[in-house]
């Protein structure tokens, strides 16, 4: 069961992930930031949708050369003592035609699983600069409040100052 469920999180969790990184992005990145981010953005975008075609333009030719691929690994010699009563045929052609699909839109998902995550490499990042600025910006005012703060003992526990 454990499996099934990291398999699942291992589907969904790159996706995910990238769209966390946008919401956070979009609450914390000033002007610039957001313009650089946007930027990066759009080639990973037009990177995205040019996979995407070249994929659909080329999925027949794709396949036809995996099925050349896997029928020369089938007809190749194997050094296996096996009787040939429990061997299996190796030139089955659906099963052939199957996997040549099979692995031509598993390199397209890992194509595009590529991009997300060099999208996330990117906005991650920019997310700890953007952090990194919002931090140095507020301990000044934090370190002010702690400093001004004179009321004794229990008064200083009951209430926090904030912004």
């Amino acid at each position: 069961m454990s499996s099934l469920t990291e398999e699942v999180k291992g589907l969904f969790e790159p996706r995910s992930q990238l769209l966390e990184l946008r919401k956070e992005a979009a609450r914390i990145l000033n002007n610039d930031e957001w313009t650089a981010y946007k930027e990066v953005s759009s080639k990973l975008d037009s990177e995205r949708r040019y996979t995407r075609r070249t994929f659909e333009l080329e999925y027949a030719d794709r396949v036809s050369e995996a099925q050349r691929r896997l029928i020369h690994k089938a007809g190749s010699v194997k050094r296996q003592l096996v009787d040939r009563r429990f061997g299996s045929d190796a030139f089955n052609k659906h099963q052939i035609n199957r996997q040549a699909q099979l692995e031509v839109r598993s390199a397209h998902k890992r194509d595009m699983a590529r991009i997300d995550d060099r999208e996330c490499d990117a906005l991650s990042t920019m997310l700890d600069s953007a952090k990194a600025r919002v931090q140095a910006r507020e301990k000044p005012i934090k370190d002010f409040q702690k400093a001004v703060d004179r009321r004794s003992g229990e008064d200083r526990r009951v209430r926090s100052w904030s912004r």
